[in-house]
């Protein structure tokens, strides 16, 4: 089922098997900076193919002849002769890393090749290194038949903080109904840029946008995922049976994020990326969508070799999101740089019936489109199953599920079709529990009610809240009985109710943490209530261990609520 890209796919993953285990044997040999790309990494540090294997470059050669160690004549010798010793280069100044242990610093440029990389000392060094990037291949766009229009943000300045979601609405062609059937990024900064997702809006958006704006995650008008790019990809074409109804029947108006990863916290970097659309008035059969698919929380552990997340889309949940069978005709693959492998099956009855992605060896800025010439059908009760791994050793403290480069991600990408077999794109896991199931469950919690806090059954509950409580302060009276009656609500009962306080815990909004603050800040006293109101009752059978492990756990928030 699987076209060239499988056989792409299996070619490059004879290639990386070369490299791989050595990069533990130096430091920081798995997040060696690509001397001419921007937000790439070169993975195979002691090769000129920067994906490894083949001939060696100048620090692979030291490497050979220092016997495959880090020595400490390994490290101050400058193999590339551009006046840095390897050591300073791979964040190592002092020549004092051993295997296995966390780097004084982070690579801070490639020890085989010179630079910078155009300088006049380093050009006649550097003709061997490779700086072009790959162009989209996509027959379809040179037929005559097809159009395209570029759409990017004004000039604009990034702000001076690591992660940055700004979004804008462009207004698409609307003289006719075409379809979408390719994109090109354009990309004006790409020290700073990190993804570009692409969103379709429906029929409340009416205008467009002039200039960019702060975002969050995006706008909830514009929710459909229509077009995406990410470093490393060169564009998106779709299947030919395939494309994304624009125009006077689909999608009139388009909303484009851009996520910029500000890593230096730079205030002088500005940016216009955008991006290319190809759309024909010759419709293919089908109208696609992309689902997005994976698992929501992320908690690694520093310094593990190997860390596994998973995530379901369970057989009830196809039965709630799809009314008919779909198609998949690609697959991709999405984690940060701590992600290794990352593979989705999809189950029947379960059993296994397709591989959707196979990547024994995941690279973040490498992202791989898995093409299907012949679809993969997907029907209502199949489950669809995500795992990653991830790889730890060089981290110092725990990494999270989040949005920048640091944090780390967990998701595939579905590109399916018919979309009027879809009720929705979402699929994703919030631990072992089901957010489509969450949202759908039948215990008396009404999301839309629960959230608007002018509503008559939940103002009272808020207001008693935020009058009688106060963040992290001493637990009044008056505000543990407003949290109990605030908690006795169905949304915040069971496992919808953790989820609601580990996603008040990620807000970016002031008045969102504040107000969860309050509820938290009786914690102590209501769990001390319930455990003495079970021994008083006689269930005092492992109360103990069943009770403490969460207390311990609040006595450490709250003491470090009081001293950081």
């Amino acid at each position: 089922m699987l076209t060239r890209a499988c056989f792409c796919f299996c070619l490059l993953f004879a290639v990386t098997l070369g490299f791989k285990s050595f990069q533990h044997k130096i430091p920081n040999g798995d997040s060696v900076p690509h001397p001419c790309k921007p937000n790439y990494l070169w993975h195979g540090v002691g090769h000129e193919n920067e994906l490894g294997g083949g001939s060696r470059n100048p620090f692979g050669r030291d490497f050979d002849a220092a016997g495959k160690s880090w020595t400490v004549e390994l490290c101050r010798k400058d193999s590339d002769g551009d006046g840095r010793t390897n050591g300073e280069e791979l964040g190592d100044p002092n020549c004092i890393w051993r295997e296995n242990a966390i780097p004084d610093k982070n690579a801070f440029s490639h020890p085989g090749v010179c630079e910078p990389y155009d300088s006049d000392l380093c050009r006649s060094k550097n003709t061997w290194v490779q700086c072009q990037k790959d162009e989209l291949r996509c027959d379809a766009i040179d037929s005559p038949d097809v159009k395209n229009f570029t759409i990017r943000y004004p000039v604009t300045s990034v702000p001076s903080k690591e992660t940055n979601y700004f979004c804008m609405t462009f207004e698409l062609p609307q003289d006719g109904d075409y379809h979408m059937i390719a994109t090109k990024p354009v990309i004006d900064n790409e020290y700073v840029m990190h993804h570009i997702l692409l969103f379709g809006c429906g029929e409340s958006v009416t205008k467009a946008d002039t200039v960019p704006s702060s975002c969050g995650m995006g706008l909830s008008g514009c929710q459909t995922l229509i077009g995406a790019w990410a470093v490393g990809a060169n564009g998106e074409c779709s299947h030919k049976d395939v494309g994304f109804r624009i125009g006077q029947n689909g999608f009139k108006y388009a909303m484009m994020q851009f996520h910029w990863n500000n890593y230096e916290r730079r205030s002088d970097y500005k940016d216009s990326s955008g991006m290319t659309l190809y759309y024909t008035p010759n419709r293919r059969p089908n109208d696609a969508g992309i689902m997005m698919i994976g698992q929501t929380f992320l908690e690694i552990p520093p310094r593990k070799e190997h860390v596994e997340a998973t995530s379901v889309c369970t057989a009830a949940d196809t039965w709630m999101i799809l009314q008919g069978p779909v198609y998949v005709t690609r697959a991709l693959n999405h984690m940060h740089y701590l992600g290794r492998e990352q593979y989705i099956d999809l189950y029947r009855n379960g059993a296994k019936v397709a591989t959707l992605t196979n990547e024994p060896d995941y690279s973040y800025d490498r992202p791989r489109f898995i093409e299907f010439e012949d679809s993969i059908q997907i029907f209502p009760g199949d489950e669809i199953r995500t795992r990653c791994v991830f790889k730890s050793t060089t981290k110092s403290v725990t990494t999270f599920q989040g949005d920048g480069t640091s944090d780390e991600m967990c998701f595939g990408f579905l590109t399916v079709h018919p979309l009027s077999n879809t009720r929705t794109l979402h699929c994703s896991s919030w631990k072992n529990a089901s957010i489509v199931g969450l949202f759908q469950s039948s215990n008396g919690c009404d999301w839309r009610v629960f959230g608007n806090v002018s509503h008559p059954d939940m103002a009272p509950l808020y207001q008693g809240v935020s009058m009688h409580c106060r963040p992290l302060g001493q637990c009044l009276e008056e505000c543990k009985e407003a949290v109990k009656r605030f908690r006795s609500h169905p949304c915040m009962t069971g496992t919808m109710g953790e989820y609601v306080m580990w996603n008040a815990g990620n807000s970016k909004t002031f008045e969102e943490l504040s107000f969860y603050s309050k509820v938290r800040s009786c914690d102590l006293e209501i769990l001390r209530e319930q455990l003495l109101t079970q021994t008083t009752n006689g269930d005092d059978t492992n109360v103990g261990a069943r009770v403490l492990p969460e207390l311990s756990a609040l006595l450490v928030a709250a003491l470090l609520a009081l001293f950081l």
